[in-house]
C-alpha cells in the first residue's frame, strides 16, 4: 500500500513541511534563491558582478547552499551600506527609521519582494484543494518567507516565527512554524551563513519536536528538492533516532518530488542517511491534495485547537478559584468564554451539538427555561421532563412548542405528557396555599415591581410568593417575569427548589405561555 493510501486509511492528521517549490508553483514572480541574490546584488550597484563573485566563492564550497549563504552574508553588509548612503530606496523605510528601530534594510527589502508576489492565472481549482489539504494538517512547518500559507486559513492559524516560536506555549496542533522567518517580521528572515550558524542551535529543537510526534503523525514534504539542506538535516536526525522498521518508516515519511509534466503519481521506497521514506514523483498535485483532504476525524485540527484554548482558559480561570468541578457549556459558546467564564458553570462538549454530561437537576432546567435565550437542547429537556412525575409542577410549554424540529416522541412519551397536561389545566390546579386576611391586605399594597426591596421586607418570602402566584393575573407579564428572573439570578438553589417557587414558575407558564390540551 502506498504512502498516500495509507495516510487516508489510517485517518491521521499529518505534519506538513512546505518549501519554496510551493511558492514557485503558485506565484509568477517568485524568485529562486539565486535569482533573489542576483536582484539584490544589482540593486546594491556593486562594482564586481554577481557572477564573478559567485565563481570566486564556489571554488572552496561544497554545495550551492554554502555558496548562497556566504554570498548573502557578504551582500548584506554591502547592501546596507548602499542604503545608508542613499543609493537604494526601500518603500517607506528611511535611514533614520532603520537606525532608530534597528531594522535590517537588506531583510526589509527581501520582505518587500515576498510581500509583492503575484499569483499565477488559472490556478483557482488547485488552490481550493491546496487549502482543503492544509485544513487537515496537524501542524505546518515552512522555510518560506511569504504569507501565503496563513492566508489559506484566513489568518486563523497560530503562526510562530523563527526561534521565538519554538519556546512559546504550544498546543502542537493547528500551528504554523515559519522557522526561517517571515516577510511580516523582516528582521526574522534567515538567509546568511551567520543566520544559519545561529539556526543550527535550534534546528535540533525543531527536529526533536517532529520526532516526538512521528509515532502519531506522518510527515509529508511539499515543495522541497531531495537535495534540500532542510530535508537532509531532518532525515539525518531521523536516522539517528528512528524507532521504526524500514517499511514503517517509509509509510510515515513522504517526500513529494516535482517532476514536470508527470500526471501519474509514482511512489517508490527511497533511502537517504539511513532513513527509508516514500518518494512521490508527480506534477499532479491536485490528486495529492484530494487524498490528504479525505482524512476525516469528525472535527478539524482548527476546531480541536479552539477546544484546547478553551480548556486552557477554563483551567487558568476556574482552576485558580478551585471551581474546576463546576463547569457547563457547548462549543458554540466558547468564543464568549473570556467574558462569561467567571460567572458561569460549564461543561465543554465536543462538536456543534450540545449534550449534558452532568444530567440536569430541577434548578438547571428551570434556569435554562426562563433565562437562556435558546434554552438547553430540546433532546435533553424532553428526557428530563419524561423522568419527572406527571403531578410535578414543571413548566413544559416552551419545549413542547419546539417538537418537530428533529425530535419526535414515542406514543408512550406522548401519553405521559398528555397526562401531565391534564393535571394542570388552570392555575386553580396548583392548589396554592391560602394567605390570611392579616397579610392579604398588606400584600395588596406591596410593590412587586421591585423584587430586591420585596425580598428585603420582613414578611416571609413564601407568603409574598404564594400571594403573587395566586393573583398573577392582576400583574403584567413583565412584572411576573422580572420577579422570576430576580429569584433565579439572585436566590439560593434551596429557595428555587421550594414548593412555593415551583408553583410560581408553573403559574407563569399557565398564564402567559401557549396552552397545550393534548399532543
Amino acid at each position: 500500500m502506498g504512502f498516500l493510501e495509507k495516510l487516508k486509511l489510517n485517518n491521521e492528521f499529518p505534519i506538513i513541511f512546505i518549501g519554496s517549490g510551493i511558492t514557485k508553483r503558485y506565484f509568477k514572480n517568485a524568485p529562486t534563491w539565486d535569482e533573489l541574490l542576483q536582484k539584490l546584488w544589482k540593486e546594491a550597484e556593486l562594482k564586481e558582478t554577481y557572477y564573478s563573485r559567485y565563481d570566486e566563492i564556489s571554488q572552496d564550497c561544497d554545495s550551492d547552499f554554502e555558496i548562497y549563504t556566504r554570498i548573502a552574508n557578504e551582500l548584506e553588509r554591502k547592501f546596507d551600506k548602499s542604503f545608508y548612503e542613499g543609493k537604494i530606496k526601500i518603500g517607506k523605510l528611511t535611514p533614520e527609521i532603520a537606525h532608530d528601530e534597528k531594522k535590517s534594510p537588506f531583510r526589509y527589502r527581501i520582505a518587500e519582494i515576498y510581500s509583492g508576489l503575484e499569483l499565477r492565472d488559472n490556478i483557482n481549482d488547485e488552490l481550493t484543494l491546496f487549502q482543503q489539504m492544509l485544513q487537515k494538517a496537524k501542524i505546518i512547518v515552512t522555510t518560506n518567507y511569504d504569507g501565503f500559507i496563513e492566508k489559506q486559513f484566513d489568518n486563523k492559524i497560530k503562526v510562530k516565527v523563527g526561534n521565538n516560536g519554538l519556546f512559546e506555549k504550544s498546543s502542537n496542533i493547528n500551528e504554523l512554524y515559519k522557522i526561517h522567518g517571515s516577510s511580516s517580521s523582516p528582521n526574522s528572515i534567515v538567509i546568511t551563513s551567520s543566520d544559519y550558524q545561529k539556526l543550527d542551535r535550534t534546528s535540533a529543537i525543531v527536529n526533536a519536536k517532529i520526532l516526538s510526534q512521528l509515532t502519531e503523525s506522518p510527515i509529508l514534504f511539499l515543495g522541497y528538492s531531495l537535495t534540500d539542506e532542510n530535508i537532509r538535516s531532518l532525515l539525518k536526525d531521523l536516522s539517528d533516532n528512528m524507532p521504526f522498521s524500514i517499511e514503517d518508516a517509509a509509510g510515515r515519511i513522504g517526500v513529494v518530488n516535482y517532476e514536470k509534466g508527470l500526471n501519474n503519481i509514482n511512489e517508490v521506497m527511497h533511502e537517504d542517511f539511513g532513513v527509508h521514506y516514500t518518494k512521490i514523483s508527480t506534477d499532479n498535485y491536485i490528486d495529492i491534495y484530494k487524498k490528504v483532504a479525505k482524512i476525516d476525524q469528525g472535527i478539524s485540527p482548527n476546531e480541536i485547537a479552539k477546544y484546547q484554548d478553551a480548556f486552557r482558559q477554563i483551567i487558568d480561570t476556574k482552576g485558580k478559584e478551585g471551581q474546576l468541578k463546576h463547569v457547563f457549556t457547548s462549543f458554540v459558546d466558547l468564543n464568549k468564554l473570556p467574558e462569561t467564564l467567571k460567572n458561569k458553570n460549564l461543561v465543554v462538549a465536543f462538536g456543534d451539538n450540545r449534550y449534558l454530561y452532568k444530567y440536569p437537576d430541577y434548578v438547571d432546567y428551570i434556569k435554562s427555561y426562563f433565562l437562556e435565550k435558546d434554552g438547553m437542547p430540546i433532546e435533553i429537556a424532553i428526557k428530563f421532563i419524561m423522568k419527572q412525575p406527571t403531578t410535578s409542577t414543571l413548566p413544559v410549554s416552551r419545549y413542547l412548542s419546539q417538537l418537530g424540529k428533529g425530535v419526535t416522541l414515542s406514543n408512550q412519551e406522548k401519553d405521559k405528557i398528555n397526562k401531565r397536561l391534564g393535571n394542570f389545566g388552570s392555575i386553580g390546579d396548583l392548589k396554592i396555599g391560602f394567605v390570611s386576611n392579616k397579610y392579604n391586605n398588606i400584600l395588596k399594597k406591596m410593590d412587586f415591581n421591585n423584587p430586591q426591596e420585596l425580598f428585603n421586607n420582613e414578611i416571609k418570602y413564601y407568603l409574598k410568593l404564594e400571594y403573587f402566584a395566586a393573583h398573577i393575573g392582576d400583574f403584567s407579564q413583565e412584572t411576573a417575569f422580572n420577579l422570576i428572573k430576580y429569584i433565579l439570578e439572585n436566590e439560593k438553589d434551596s429557595l428555587i427548589n421550594d414548593t412555593v417557587c415551583r408553583k410560581l414558575f408553573m403559574a407563569y407558564s399557565l398564564k402567559y405561555e401557549k396552552i397545550f390540551n393534548k399532543l
